[in-house]
Formats: structure tokens, C-alpha cells, sequence
């Protein structure tokens, strides 16, 4: 009697663990859980750690009334070509970009701060000399042209500035609408691959469009956040803007949001694996 009565105890005890254990067996990762409560700093942190991100920090962009007190800013509208100062942000200098301040009239359109870029752009970026300088002959004829720059519809300001600035200089309230990496072929096979890893079947999670280099860091992932779409944007294939840029180097950019996602998958991912370790060690500083 002692005997049967030990082994139904025993079987309720078993019976009591497995109803706790199971639940858990069958419980699904989801990396929206893992980062709902970090911080860009966290997330700053956590992809410099992961991809060696030394020389150019992770930045994010954002609409604001306020001017970040370090902020970088064009004197007046219409002289320089704010690529190079978008990449200087990367290094820690927050840039700010207002009506007033917006570079080159291909800035000021990108950017939303006005409805069009000059007169005959269309001619500029095709096959047609007539402009202070010679047309960049990118684009097969005029109407092509002409298409794809009334089909862009950038993402107006809300706000003053517009703000680029390191994701590590976030405060804890803070939020931007898009963020954008500056990396080399080591560092970019990383992200493409870590957009797909939920994904491995998507032809759409990663776009390498024909862009302008504002483009491609800013008006897409901007609009791309609007729609709250999980995709990113591969650029800085301009061939104008990279005579400005050094040799090695090419954008990847996307939503605030998706970005928090590839977040959670970072401590299961690669990046843990020997391979990438490998990869990683032939990172410069």
C-alpha cells in the first residue's frame, strides 16, 4: 500500500511539471517582445557590438522644433551637397536640414521642403547639355526621367528640422522614424541577411533602387515607415554623390520599427557563429 501510494504521488508531481514545462515548449520567440522595452541606445549598443560599427555610428532621422545644441547646419539654402554632411553625422555630429538650410535644390525636393527641383531636370539627369554643367546622362531619355521624379512624393516636414543624428545620442524618450547605416560589403552582407531572417523567402525585404543618395537615406525609409512597411533600402549608388564619399562605402536604411525587430533576432542570429566572427576580425576600426 505504502508503495502504490509513493508512486501516485510521484505521478501527480510529474503530472504538475509537465503542465507547467509544456506551455513553454510550445511557446513561439518573438523579437517584438524581446525589444519592446529598448531603448535606442540599447539598440545603438547592440548592433555596434555586432557589426563593428567603430567608424560609423548608427544614425537615426527624425522631424523636430528643436535644434540639437551641436548640431551641424548649412548657412543658407542652395549651396552644398549635404551627402558628405549626413555621413559626418555618422561620425557624431548631429546635422540639422531646414527650409533655409537645405543644400542644393535635389536636397530641398528629397527632403520635402519644396515640390520640385529646377526646370528641366528631367533633361539633366538624361541626355541633354544645356545646363551649367553637362547632364549626368543616368536615366535612357527625358520622359523617363520626367516619370520617375513626379512619382517620388517625399515625405513632407512636419516640424521645423529635420534632423540626422547617432542613435546612441537618443534620450530615453526619443524615438526617430527612420535610421540609416553607413557600412562596407562585410558589414551590408550582415543586414541583408538579418533582414531576411524571417523572411528567407522575400524578394521585397531588401530594395536596391535606382536612388539619389537623398533618396535612398531619407525619402524612402521615411515613407517606407509611414506605411509601416518592414523593408530597408541599399544606397549611396549615386555616381554623382559618391565622387564625395569614400570608395568603400554604401547606405542601408530603413523604418525605426524594423530595425527594433532585427534587434531581437541579433542574439540567435550569425553574428554568434565563428563565420561571422571571421568576417567581424577583418572589420577596420
Amino acid at each position: 500500500m505504502e508503495l502504490f501510494l509513493l508512486a501516485k504521488e510521484k505521478i501527480l508531481l510529474a503530472k504538475e511539471y509537465f503542465l507547467m514545462v509544456i506551455p513553454f515548449l510550445f511557446m513561439t520567440f518573438d523579437p517584438e517582445l524581446e525589444t519592446k522595452h529598448m531603448k535606442p541606445k540599447d539598440i545603438a549598443k547592440a548592433f555596434t557590438e555586432a557589426l563593428k560599427l567603430d567608424k560609423y555610428k548608427l544614425c537615426g532621422i527624425y522631424f523636430s522644433d528643436e535644434k540639437p545644441a551641436t548640431a551641424l547646419e548649412l548657412k543658407k539654402k542652395g549651396n552644398s551637397c549635404i551627402v558628405p554632411l549626413i555621413l559626418k553625422a555618422s561620425t557624431g555630429i548631429p546635422l540639422v536640414i531646414a527650409e533655409e538650410s537645405t543644400g542644393w535644390p535635389c536636397s530641398a525636393f528629397y527632403l520635402g521642403f519644396q515640390d520640385a527641383i529646377f526646370e528641366g531636370i528631367e533633361y539633366f539627369l538624361s541626355n541633354k547639355n544645356d545646363f551649367w554643367r553637362p547632364c549626368e546622362r543616368f536615366i535612357q531619355n527625358p520622359a523617363l526621367a520626367k516619370a520617375l521624379i513626379d512619382n517620388i512624393h517625399p515625405v513632407k516636414p512636419d516640424k521645423h528640422y529635420l534632423v540626422v543624428k547617432p542613435l546612441d545620442d537618443f534620450a530615453a524618450d526619443e524615438e526617430p522614424e527612420s535610421v540609416l547605416f553607413f557600412v562596407n560589403a562585410d558589414q551590408l552582407s550582415a543586414l541583408v541577411f538579418l533582414s531576411h531572417y524571417d523572411a528567407p523567402e522575400s524578394m521585397e525585404r531588401v530594395l536596391a533602387p535606382f536612388a539619389s543618395s537623398c533618396m535612398a537615406l531619407v525619402t524612402l525609409p521615411l515613407k517606407l515607415a509611414r506605411k509601416k512597411e518592414e523593408k530597408a533600402v541599399i544606397g549611396n549608388f549615386d555616381i554623382a554623390a559618391r565622387t564625395r564619399l569614400p570608395a568603400d562605402l554604401l547606405s542601408f536604411a530603413m523604418p525605426y520599427a524594423f530595425l527594433k525587430k532585427l534587434a531581437g533576432f541579433l542574439p540567435e542570429s550569425f553574428v554568434t557563429t565563428h563565420n561571422w566572427e571571421i568576417l567581424k576580425s577583418r572589420i577596420e576600426p
